[in-house]
């Protein structure tokens, strides 16, 4: 019972991050993912100008982005809300921006301080040739102390950190797994905390969903640059990420504490399926996704002595509607899969060779086996 109960008990100090909801900015008439249509006008000239998004619930002075810009060729500038009719809106300095070649972007903005007031997105025209849709898939408000996965700061060591072996899944996995070398992984930024496996988490990305393996890449690529450099984390914030094709990449060491559950990542193995499972969006989660989650699952059930009720969805354990409606409505359905019984593998026994005695009775045994056989 107590092993069932420490799950939603406990609250770590070095995992209070999460990753896999973040829908901050609310803005009337519009829901995630937003999409700004971006016309082509003179260089330099603000092409895009939204309203003011609703009062945020909470203090903050750092404003994330994450989307999908098509062309370079524009800049994404915020504005906070005078705090009086007679105050003039603040710009927000921008602090971090990148974008992948498919497209993929962040950007980190700094209010001047803690404030709760309204944001308005401006886009302006660096030299677009076309019209463009420029798609904002998550905003985060935080406060620049949000900006690192641990209450203090690790010593930093010059020597380059090789993680051990046994941090690892074996490569007699019985499931095909896309290493982080293979999508050019970068290290993590300090050493990894260890931690012992007993429950696991279904998310999904709520972002990008990949058509191709190599768009695949790029998006695990993208998503460990923007929780390392974006938010500040040590590393890719899940264990195991799935493509709409069924492949299986690595994130983080699955013996290493991970980054996506707010508050319950010690003993959490964060399992994300890449795309957005939420209306509006209705991503489609494949047959090949579904198999290989599976096959993930058992393996952790089955390696960790896992219980049907640790297996949890990432809003069973925090304010958030991650893993999507579509993917929470097929909890009942993995579950069953996942604990499933399974049935023992036949063994094949070769089939040994008939000696026959020798001398007369040979040919009467012959006569009779050949008989048998051809029944």
């Amino acid at each position: 019972m107590i092993k069932l109960l420490l799950p939603l008990l406990l609250a770590p100090v070095l995992a209070y991050a999460q990753a896999g909801d973040e829908k901050d900015l609310v803005f009337a008439g519009q829901s995630y993912p937003l999409t700004l249509d971006v016309k082509a006008k003179s260089d330099g000239q603000v092409t895009y100008a939204g309203r003011f998004s609703e009062l945020p619930g909470k203090d903050y002075d750092v404003v994330l982005l994450q989307g999908l810009m098509p062309e370079p060729d524009m800049r994404l500038d915020l504005l906070g809300k005078g705090r009086s009719f007679f105050a003039a809106d603040v710009e927000y300095r921008q602090t971090g921006f990148r974008r992948f070649p498919n497209g993929r972007f962040w950007a980190r903005y700094k209010a001047p301080s803690l404030t709760r007031q309204p944001v308005k997105i401006l886009v302006t025209d660096l030299g677009l040739k076309n019209n463009q849709s420029l798609v904002i898939y998550a905003t985060e408000l935080l406060t620049e102390g949000d900006l690192r996965e641990r209450e203090a700061p690790a010593e930093v060591s010059t020597a380059a950190y090789v993680p051990e072996p046994d941090l690892f899944v074996p490569a007699a996995a019985p499931f095909k797994l896309h290493r982080r070398a293979e999508w050019k992984a970068n290290p993590p930024k300090e050493a990894y905390t260890r931690h012992a496996p007993f429950f696991f988490t279904l998310h999904h990305t709520q972002a990008h969903y990949p058509k191709t393996f190599d768009d695949a890449v790029i998006e695990m690529q993208f998503i460990q640059d923007f929780h390392q450099n974006g938010r500040g984390w040590n590393d890719i914030a899940y264990h195991f990420l799935i493509d709409p094709a069924g492949n299986v990449f690595e994130g983080r060491p699955i013996n290493v504490l991970g980054s996506h559950v707010k508050n319950r990542n010690t003993g959490n193995v964060g399992i994300s399926i890449m795309g957005n499972y939420h209306a509006p969006a209705h991503d489609k989660f494949t047959q090949l996704t579904q198999d290989s989650f599976v096959a993930v699952g058992r393996y952790v059930k089955d390696t960790y002595t896992v219980n049907i009720s640790s297996f949890y969805a990432h809003r069973e354990l925090g304010k958030t509607d991650c893993p999507g409606d579509d993917l929470y409505a097929k909890m009942s359905l993995l579950r069953g899969l996942v604990y499933a019984p399974q049935l023992p593998q036949p063994v094949e026994v070769p089939a040994q060779p008939v000696q026959l005695p020798p001398g007369p009775q040979a040919e009467s045994l012959r006569q009779l086996l050949y008989y048998l056989e051809t029944r």
